[in-house]
């Protein structure tokens, strides 16, 4: 599956939402998708390396699948350019995992959670962030004329 998949096309039955709409839904899943996946890695590593260590460990993979499902599903972005998206990826999760890290400190210092939890809390956080970076700048469309 070579192709990205079309804003009618993407098999969630989205097609009658307007695009922006469509695009905000499937935005809203990945981040559940993630965030599932970097809480259950959270849980998992915690029993062996404890809070911190789970948080900075969760970090890559989820980051990773993160990038690849907004590519593909989010925004269909069919753009060839990966190297820049991937340095403007990296800087955007480098400010996002900045908020998270405060959140996470924070959520953990203040509060009694559970490590997973603080971590899904401070997730959540930079969520938006994330959505308009990815929009406005990493995924948007770019008109053929211009040579990336």
């Amino acid at each position: 599956m070579n192709e990205p998949l079309s804003e009618a096309g993407d098999g969630t039955g989205l097609a009658a939402l307007p695009p922006m709409a469509a695009r905000i839904v499937r935005y809203g899943i990945v981040g559940v998708v993630v965030m599932a996946v970097f809480i259950g890695l959270n849980w998992l590593l915690g029993h062996r390396f404890g809070k911190d260590a789970s948080f900075i460990m969760a970090y890559p993979p989820a980051v990773s699948l993160h990038f690849w499902l907004n590519k593909r599903w989010t925004f269909g972005c069919a753009r060839t350019d990966i190297h820049r998206q991937v340095s403007e990826y990296l800087l955007m999760v480098l400010v996002t995992f900045l908020i998270q890290a405060a959140v996470f400190k924070l959520l953990t210092a203040a509060t009694s959670l559970p490590g997973w939890a603080a971590a899904g809390a401070a997730n959540a956080a930079q969520m938006a962030i994330t959505y308009f970076a990815m929009h406005l700048r990493i995924f948007r469309k770019v008109p053929a004329d211009l040579d990336l």
